[in-house]
């Protein structure tokens, strides 16, 4: 059975949260736009959007399938067809920019690289309370953390009734929240390991779970305008605790913070979903947005090392100094250039194979 069509405000969010963390990598600290620089640097919220978007996809994706025959075997069948094939590719990719010389080192790749291919690249960042010394694999440790999710997530939406699923997840938000208390408490130097370990994220992808229930078993709450104001409010929070320090490494950030921002976005989706006001559902709407939305897994993978290959390419012919403004629009050209074909070629003949096994939403 075909999948039906994307939603496009949907795809709309994607391309705000990818364009967001691509601000974050890309902000200039040269030219004339460098006096943007503060605001671009607090694109890394994007992730977090991010991961309330897959929390309600996903847990919508299981809710709606639960109870069919090889329900377990075909989620994880499809995720793997969405999620492998670009994914190893890239490793591969980066593998041989590390081999060739250049800015990166084959040691580095190989230092992380057993990590990555076993989708625990999080947990060594968290052991290790550092990046990757090979920059093309720091985003990947959200790809783990959501990996980790959906291995795990579809044994509850299987073994639990939706009351009760919503009620784990509840204690999910504030579990995360005092995971992230007592390692800063504990841990205070390890600025890392709360940012990129799966419980301590695990808020973001329960608030989207609880959005997707709500909208198949109450949706009259979705429609409540007090979600709105209070997600007004989340972001209040936010902005002022991002006032003293705009990372995400700051104590009140790592735990206050996250839980305000994630509080904000799941606020958005829901009255997005529910009372689906005209100005902001015009903007997600946008073609621009749901075209970028609808190739975010590709720049996500690829807006890191698009770019470092194009100075590889272009620098022995035009000098272009690395993170300064003229950079910044190299960057996303070539970013979007390498996710588009990865999209037409590589993406779209492999996601038709999805189709073999049934599911009735599509992410």
């Amino acid at each position: 059975m075909s999948s039906p069509a994307r939603v496009p405000e949907l795809d709309g969010l994607r391309g705000i949260a990818i364009l967001s963390v691509m601000l974050f990598h890309y902000a200039p600290v040269t030219g004339p736009l460098r006096f943007l620089a503060p605001v671009f640097l607090t694109g890394w919220i994007g992730v977090d959007l991010f991961f309330v978007l897959s929390g309600y996809l996903i847990a919508g994706i299981l809710l709606d399938s639960a109870g069919r025959p090889r329900y377990y075997r075909n989620f994880i069948i499809r995720r793997s067809l969405r999620i492998f094939p670009l994914y190893y590719a890239c490793l591969a990719l980066y593998g041989i920019l590390a081999y060739y010389p250049g800015p990166f080192e084959w040691k580095d790749f190989f230092h992380s690289a057993g990590w990555y291919f076993a989708y625990f690249g999080n947990v060594k960042v968290f052991l290790e309370n550092a990046w990757p010394k090979m920059s093309l694999l720091t985003p990947l440790w959200s790809l783990q953390v959501e990996e980790q999710f959906y291995f795990s997530f579809p044994l509850l939406v299987w073994a639990l009734k939706r009351k009760t699923l919503a009620r784990v997840l509840a204690v999910a938000v504030v579990l995360a929240l005092a995971i992230r208390i007592v390692l800063v408490a504990a841990m205070p130097k390890n600025l890392a390991g709360t940012y990129a370990l799966a419980p301590c994220r695990m808020d973001a992808l329960a608030m989207g779970g609880l959005i997707a229930i709500a909208r198949r078993e109450w949706p009259e709450w979705l429609e409540n305008p007090w979600i709105g104001r209070g997600a007004v409010l989340c972001a209040a929070v936010f902005v002022a605790i991002s006032a003293f320090d705009n990372t995400p490494w700051s104590n009140p950030m790592r735990t206050v913070g996250y839980t305000a921002l994630d509080l904000a976005f799941a606020g958005l989706l829901a009255t997005l979903v529910g009372r689906q006001p005209r100005i902001p559902l015009a903007v997600c709407r946008l073609r621009l947005l749901v075209w970028i939305g609808t190739i975010s897994y590709g720049l996500y993978l690829l807006h890191i090392a698009a770019p470092k290959a194009a100075h590889l390419l272009l620098d022995p012919l035009v000098g272009i100094p690395v993170r300064g403004s003229a950079d910044f629009f190299l960057s996303f050209a070539a970013a979007i250039g390498a996710a588009q074909l990865s999209w037409s070629f590589f993406e779209s003949p492999i996601l038709k194979w999805k189709d073999r096994f049934t599911s009735e939403n599509r992410s």
